[in-house]
């Protein structure tokens, strides 16, 4: 899994960088990450609650030498396209 998480004790932090990711949402999708999940409500191993933006890879694992090339290359491409997104848009997201 990538993710863009939102980590923040305070709530009306995190409800505001929300509502922007997801105006731009369309954008996310249609141009960076088609497969791109959105979840405003993720509740951590740790009990802490976050929102995540996420794409993911089935039946694969950076523990499995079978498939850690294809792993590898999920996880490098897919971080670069999130940075990319962010890279363009920090500005919106951080207004």
């Amino acid at each position: 899994m990538v993710s863009m998480d939102i980590e923040t004790s305070d709530m009306e932090q995190r409800v505001q960088l929300w509502e922007k990711l997801i105006s731009l949402k369309s954008i996310l999708v249609d141009e960076y990450l088609s497969e791109a999940q959105f979840n405003d409500s993720f509740l951590l191993d740790n009990h802490k609650e976050i929102s995540r933006v996420y794409v993911q890879k089935e039946d694969v694992s950076i523990h499995n030498k079978n498939t850690w090339r294809e792993t590898m290359e999920f996880l490098n491409h897919n971080m670069n396209l999130f940075e990319d997104f962010f890279r363009e848009y920090q500005d919106v997201i951080h207004s």
